[in-house]
C-alpha cells in the first residue's frame, strides 16, 4: 500500500442565495463563476508538485454543464476527482407542476492512476445524497420541489490507496452509515455546503476515532471550514489541514496516512509509542448487544 495518499481539497466560493434564487438550478452567472474557480484550482494542481491522487470538491459546487470537463481534468492530473454536482431535476410520478431533485456527487476516474492504466468498466460513478438537511428541504418545498433520496452507501476499493467512502453533507451525521463504515474504509470524503462549521469539525474528529479512518471535509469557501483529520495518538498530529474564514477559494494538497493506518487497523499497537489511538469499542469483534427496557 501507499505510505501516503495525496488529496487535493478545493473550496469554491458559491453564494447559495444568489446561485439558487430562482429554484434548484444554478444561476448562469454564478455557474460561470463557479466554473472559473474550479478550473483555476484544478490547473493549479497541475502546475504544482506533487500532484494530488484524489481531488475533492464541495457539495453542489459543479454546474451540470461541467461534467464532461471533469473527465479531461482527471486525465490531465492522473487523479480521481470527487465533486458535488448542482441539483438535478427528475420527473415526479404524482406531481404535474414541479418534480423532484437529486443532490449527487460524481466520482471520475482518470485514464491512468497511481502509475498504471485503469481498466474499469466505467469512468464515472454517481453517488447520491440520502438525507436533506432541514433548511435544504424547506427551500426546495418553497420552490415546489421534493427531494429524491438515494439510499445506497458506496465503498470504493482504491487498492494501494486504500478503501474509501463518500458522504454528502447531512449524510455525514447518519449513525447507521457510521456503523457500516466501521472496519471497511481507510478514508471518508465528505462533500459539504455547511454553515455550522464547528459542528462538522467536532463530528469529523469523533468519526475519525469511531470509524478509525482519515476524514476529509471539503466545505464551501463561502463559509470555510474544510478539514482533514486522522486518528493519530498525539493531538497535534490529528488535524492535518484546516481552512478557517469566510469567502475563501482554496486549492490545497494534503497527505493522509495509508500503510501505517492499515497496519494499525489490522494489528493495533498500544502504549505511549503507538502512532494511532486505540481501536474504538467493537471495531474488530463487536458484541451482539441486547436492548434492555425497564420502565420506572
Amino acid at each position: 500500500m501507499l505510505e501516503k495518499l495525496a488529496v487535493g481539497i478545493v473550496q469554491t466560493n458559491l453564494d447559495a442565495a444568489l446561485a439558487w434564487q430562482r429554484g434548484p438550478e444554478m444561476d448562469i452567472d454564478e455557474a460561470l463563476e463557479a466554473e472559473s474557480q474550479i478550473v483555476h484550482a484544478l490547473e493549479s494542481f497541475a502546475e504544482a508538485g506533487p500532484r494530488p491522487q484524489i481531488v475533492v470538491l464541495p457539495e453542489l459546487a459543479v454546474p451540470l454543464h461541467m461534467r464532461h470537463q471533469l473527465q479531461s481534468h482527471a486525465n490531465a492530473l492522473e487523479s480521481i476527482i470527487i465533486a458535488g454536482l448542482d441539483y438535478r431535476i427528475v420527473r415526479h410520478p404524482t406531481m404535474r407542476q414541479a418534480g423532484c431533485v437529486k443532490n449527487e456527487a460524481l466520482l471520475v476516474l482518470p485514464d491512468r492512476w497511481l502509475g498504471r492504466r485503469l481498466r474499469a468498466p466505467t469512468t464515472a460513478r454517481i453517488i447520491g445524497k440520502t438525507y436533506p438537511a432541514w433548511g435544504e428541504r424547506r427551500l426546495l418545498r418553497t420552490a415546489h420541489y421534493d427531494f429524491a433520496p438515494d439510499p445506497v452507501v458506496w465503498v470504493f476499493d482504491g487498492h494501494d490507496a486504500g478503501r474509501f467512502a463518500v458522504a454528502i453533507c447531512y449524510d455525514f451525521m447518519d449513525l447507521e452509515r457510521l456503523a457500516m463504515y466501521r472496519g471497511r474504509i481507510h478514508h471518508l470524503f465528505v462533500l459539504a455546503y455547511n454553515k455550522d462549521v464547528q459542528s462538522f469539525n467536532h463530528t469529523a474528529e469523533a468519526l475519525a476515532r469511531m470509524a478509525f479512518c482519515n476524514v476529509v471535509v471539503a466545505n464551501t469557501g463561502f463559509y470555510g471550514g474544510s478539514l482533514a483529520v486522522s486518528p493519530f495518538r498525539e493531538p497535534y498530529l490529528r488535524t492535518i489541514f484546516r481552512a478557517e474564514g469566510l469567502k475563501l477559494v482554496v486549492a490545497q494538497t494534503v497527505e493522509l496516512p495509508v500503510q501505517s493506518l492499515h497496519e494499525h487497523q489490522v494489528m493495533p499497537m498500544y502504549g505511549d509509542d503507538a502512532p494511532f489511538k486505540a481501536h474504538p469499542p467493537g471495531f474488530v469483534a463487536p458484541e451482539n448487544l441486547l436492548l434492555g427496557r425497564w420502565g420506572l
